[in-house]
């Protein structure tokens, strides 16, 4: 019997991107084709983690993962799993968002070679600050946990948060 994660993927990207090199930062997801507003571009699966041993999971595989509610977060099985679906960068000028807990839509259209990136204040609440080279003009330098609770993040992006933050608005 085949190994049904070849035939079923815990991840899916849509056709219309692709994995490649990111100026922002190792690995990003580029449209190849043009993607319109609202249109699923993503769907993000894995494995479920508790909370108290994301730090664990964050040394053996990857800083990666969605936060599904306070105990729980969904991360990728291993690390080329990531590289092989796509590495959705952050920006502080994001395209992508959330429609639902594990689906990211196109927040607007997204021409060829643009690369798809959310706001890391849409779902991250468990990360160490991180310096941004997203490059936008607004750019907030530093990305924290706690970006989420910043007012005009929620005014312009709060639909597009994860239904865990949007919980806690």
């Amino acid at each position: 019997m085949e190994d049904i994660h070849d035939r079923w993927p815990h991840r899916w990207i849509t056709d219309k991107a692709k994995s490649s090199i990111s100026e922002v930062e190792g690995l990003g997801v580029f449209a190849t084709e043009p993607i319109r507003k609202d249109e699923l571009v993503a769907i993000i699966g894995g494995v479920i983690v508790p909370c108290s041993e994301m730090p664990e999971y964050i040394n053996l595989v990857c800083p990666a993962g969605i936060q599904l509610n306070e105990d729980y977060f969904i991360v990728p099985t291993t690390r080329k799993e990531l590289e092989d679906t796509g590495v959705f960068n952050h920006s502080c000028n994001p395209n992508v968002g959330f429609s639902g807990d594990i689906q990211l839509v196109a927040m607007k259209d997204i021409c060829p070679g643009e690369e798809l990136a959310f706001d890391y204040a849409f779902n991250i609440t468990l990360i160490e600050d991180l310096q941004c080279k997203c490059g936008y003009e607004k750019c907030r330098e530093i990305i924290t946990k706690d970006d989420w609770k910043i007012k005009d993040i929620q005014d312009r992006y709060g639909q597009y948060f994860s239904p865990y933050l949007k919980k806690r608005l």
